[in-house]
């Protein structure tokens, strides 16, 4: 597991990115010499893209399938929230 500053982290964070990336190897961020934070790349089973693909399904699942009609919304000429 590879260790750099707080300083050249900030300097050099998408190079940082790119060999966690490729390499697979953890990088621990330290601030004072004490770890702080650390940067890993995502599994390869599945990582961001798992999300995403939950997410569209879950959406796809949730369509509305019978026709409905929106609620009749009155507005009240005396509030002042509204701009007629």
């Amino acid at each position: 597991m590879k260790t750099v500053g707080l300083f050249e982290a900030k300097a050099k964070l998408s190079e940082l990115c790119a060999f966690v990336a490729q390499g697979g190897e953890t990088i621990v961020i330290t601030r004072r010499g004490v770890p702080w934070v650390r940067i890993e790349p995502l599994k390869k089973s599945g990582g961001a893209s798992e999300v995403w693909d939950a997410s569209a399904a879950y959406r796809r699942s949730r369509r509305v399938t019978e026709e409905f009609e929106l609620p009749n919304r009155t507005i009240d000429p005396d509030d002042e929230r509204i701009e007629l």
